[in-house]
């Protein structure tokens, strides 16, 4: 029984695996890589907020101010809501796993292939969990035929791993038979019309839907952990009861109040990753054996043709070569075939196609 326990316990593991583990890989291999297994803005933060964090440095002193007050205001500007539709967390998981504390829902329903994390917070507060494919021949876009009642349903728009805006018509939602909708669009600020996609004036209004935001990807910020969800005030009145106090530390919430003012750099930024995303595309469907899917956002989903390869064979190849790159075979909805790379400066999108050429 012991070692049927530590099997499912290994399993779970290794469904919930993650990309950017750069720690062990270091540990693993004695050397540094190229990481294109995590999806992060590769111009990284902004001069103003590295030196913003430097002056910040004497407030860690202090505690941070639980309500995160100048944060939330910023925000309620930038978005133009109001304060009582904000919370801001320790990045968009901590959320994920504060709405599912605080709702407790009995029944969720989960779109894949998709982030991980939601299964796993549903899991830990026992609820019923009902997956939905989105099938590789649909363009891994959301069926809603399939969803039927329940408790709560997640969407992740645009869809990590696949990249692509999973939800396009913004009617369909209001008529989803479900109590909750939580929409996780952590990755909604690299499409260039965001604006015409999120689903923030919705959940403002409705009791509905709560809209996941986080900061830490396009700003270049995971290790500091700050994001922030958008929901009806009685939605934000229930979950501020279940949120630990404290829970974003001093730099993270004036580095994200800084993010905001950032608008040269969120353009340049989208810019960029346009043109570096569109090189990557087509340069990786060159290669005999791959094949590319669109994207909308900072990565691109590639599936192996090559039969002589897997995820993790390729994985492995290309770790020699110094370069890190997301095996999507524990994402459920996918397998052995696929893999996952962001998009990084164009020097370093060379080196990829380069060292793929090599091992393809």
């Amino acid at each position: 029984m012991r070692g049927s326990s530590g099997s499912f316990m290994k399993n779970m593991e290794n469904l919930y695996q993650h990309g950017g583990n750069i720690y062990e890989i270091k540990r693993r291999e004695q050397a540094s890589v190229l990481d294109f297994s995590a999806n992060i803005n590769p111009l990284g933060i902004p001069s103003r907020i590295n030196k913003l964090l430097n002056r910040q440095l004497k407030d860690l002193v202090h505690y941070p101010d639980t309500k995160a007050h100048h944060l939330v205001a910023a925000l309620e500007r930038y978005w133009k809501v109001k304060e009582e539709n904000v919370l801001v967390g320790n990045g968009s998981t901590e959320l994920i796993y504060l709405i599912l504390n605080a709702f407790r829902p009995d029944k969720v329903i989960l779109p894949i292939p998709s982030f991980t994390e939601y299964e796993r917070a549903a899991r830990i507060e026992a609820s019923q969990v009902r997956f939905i494919h989105m099938l590789e021949g649909e363009g891994f876009c959301l069926n809603f035929d399939q969803i039927n009642n329940c408790d709560m349903l997640f969407i992740c728009n645009p869809n990590n791993p696949t990249g692509n805006l999973i939800v396009n018509n913004r009617a369909d939602i209001k008529n989803i038979p479900v109590k909750r909708i939580v929409i996780d669009e952590a990755f909604m600020d690299f499409v260039p019309n965001e604006k015409i996609y999120t689903f923030i004036p919705e959940a403002v209004r409705s009791k509905k839907i709560i809209v996941l935001r986080t900061l830490t990807k396009f700003f270049a910020l995971p290790g500091l952990r700050i994001g922030y969800l958008i929901a009806h005030r009685d939605i934000i009145r229930i979950l501020k009861g279940y949120q630990m106090p404290w829970s974003v530390n001093v730099l993270a919430q004036a580095a994200a109040e800084q993010c905001l003012s950032e608008e040269a750099f969120i353009q340049r930024s989208k810019q960029f990753i346009t043109k570096e995303r569109a090189f990557l595309y087509e340069r990786l469907g060159r290669i005999r054996g791959l094949k590319p899917y669109s994207s909308v956002v900072n990565f691109l989903l590639v599936k192996i043709i090559d039969r002589r390869f897997t995820s993790s064979c390729l994985k492995e190849q290309l770790l020699k070569k110094g370069i890190l790159i997301r095996d999507c075979a524990n994402f459920r909805g996918l397998d052995k075939r696929f893999i996952r790379v962001a998009v990084r400066s164009h020097k370093e999108n060379i080196q990829l196609v380069q060292a793929l050429e090599r091992c393809v």
